[in-house]
């Protein structure tokens, strides 16, 4: 069954709507298979109230290649997960159009967990890297699963800290399970193999090409109660992500930034299209009606002394948005040796970033914030 399943995913000449709904009207791949190609595309055309095309570039789909993706997917320890599995979560049978099956590595309970999206861009500031393993940190104390896309910046912020604070993560992937894609996340994607759940609509030898990724977003929001944008510029991907979120019928919030970073402007974008604004995962789990742990479950992070004397005055000058170096010789009143040489202290002390555009602070970090009564579930 699993070959055939391959055979109709890769199928070409009909479209995934036109699939799903042969497989409605048929029962099983391969009754769709067996079909002779014309009047499966006949069919197709009725069901879909399209007109069949006029030529088709069907690739040759033979028992070879079936068999070649089951073997790597057996070699792998993955499942396949098809939309007629009691299994293929609920939530996604509902987005248009829905995969007709995933592939998956680690843990399957995961997909009827509950989840929320922590999305935003690869590019992401030191700042809002913190604040997305926060908001990750939040979720998964009461419970919730983190999803994401496994992409630089924001994604692999999210993972993180959902698992450095112990909980489950999703991440939905734009290729095969076999591929290791970003490279730089090549361990992180091994450890929510471990700890969590990698997902994919796509057979194994998929490249990560650039339209398999609103197909990705997709997943990654259907999957999900809620999507939580944390910075993203206006063209960033996580707009789609936060717009299929939206036509799903989900809760979409976005995180405020700076006006002058370029990096906020996606997130401001959202607000002002009706996305809710959310300043921690407290916000988020009320939206979705999830109840927050009480006080004595938060660990409040280690807060570090606030620098004193000249080095406490060029701190204080400081803030998450970059400053040019001539601006804190001038506004401090001291050197440019003095400025420097403190600038070098505060930044081996985990205190302040250089960045393209200056020097920006890092939060000295700070106690749990207060905690108030939400819904229960």
């Amino acid at each position: 069954m699993l070959e055939a399943w391959l055979r109709l995913i890769h199928l070409g000449g009909i479209g995934l709507p036109a699939k799903r709904l042969l497989l409605e009207h048929l029962g099983d791949p391969e009754a769709v298979l067996a079909l002779p190609a014309s009047r499966r595309r006949e069919l197709a055309a009725s069901l879909t109230g399209r007109a069949p095309p006029r030529t088709v570039t069907n690739a040759p789909i033979t028992g070879h290649m079936a068999n070649r993706d089951a073997d790597i997917l057996r070699g792998l320890g993955a499942d396949f997960i098809p939309i007629t599995d009691p299994r293929y979560p609920e939530c996604l049978r509902q987005v248009d159009p829905a995969p007709i099956g995933l592939f998956t590595l680690g843990d399957v309970s995961l997909l009827g967990a509950p989840q929320v999206a922590l999305v935003g861009s690869r590019h992401a500031s030191p700042g809002s890297l913190q604040t997305a393993a926060r908001f990750a940190a939040g979720l998964v104390r009461a419970g919730v699963t983190v999803t994401s896309g496994l992409a630089l910046g924001i994604d692999a912020g999210a993972h993180r800290g959902a698992l450095d604070s112990g909980g489950n993560t999703v991440a939905v992937i734009a290729n095969g399970l076999e591929r290791e894609y970003p490279w730089r996340n090549r361990a992180l994607q091994r450890e929510i193999v471990e700890r969590g759940l990698l997902v994919t609509e796509f057979p194994p030898g998929t490249e990560p090409r650039r339209g398999n990724f609103p197909r990705r977003n997709r997943i990654i929001s259907g999957l999900s109660r809620a999507t939580v944008v944390i910075e993203a510029g206006l063209k960033s991907g996580s707009l789609i992500t936060a717009r299929l979120a939206a036509e799903q019928g989900r809760e979409v919030f976005a995180v405020p930034g700076s006006i002058y970073a370029p990096g906020s402007r996606g997130c401001h974008y959202l607000l002002r299209q009706g996305a809710a604004l959310a300043e921690s995962a407290d916000d988020v789990l009320a939206e979705i009606g999830i109840a927050t742990p009480g006080n004595a479950e938060i660990v409040a992070p280690v807060t570090r002394p606030m620098p004193e004397g000249d080095a406490g005055r060029v701190y204080a000058l400081l803030d998450h948005a970059p400053r040019p170096l001539d601006q804190l010789i001038e506004c401090s009143g001291l050197t440019a040796d003095q400025v420097s040489s403190i600038l070098v202290r505060l930044e081996l002390q985990g205190l302040v970033l250089e960045t393209g555009g200056g020097y920006q602070c890092l939060p000295l970090g700070k106690g749990p914030e207060p905690t108030r009564k939400k819904p229960s579930i």
